[in-house]
């Protein structure tokens, strides 16, 4: 798994993604915040553990808990 991709890997709405994950939101409350679809939030999720090579929970949660925007 990739610690420290640089920023411009991820999309902007990635990014937006990241920081409300870090800020602790569900990915429905990230759906109803970003005024899109609860499978768009989840789709946005599994690109970002694809670009970090993330193979669990585990791994993505660290990636996101250190990630800095």
């Amino acid at each position: 798994m990739l610690n420290h991709l640089p920023q411009e890997e991820f999309t902007l709405r990635e990014l937006e993604i990241i920081r409300l994950i870090q800020l602790g939101f569900t990915s429905q409350e990230i759906a109803q915040q970003l005024h899109i679809s609860a499978f768009t939030t989840k789709k946005h999720r599994e690109n970002i553990a694809k670009k970090i090579g993330s193979h669990g929970k585990k791994e993505f949660r660290r990636f996101i808990r250190n990630f800095k925007i």
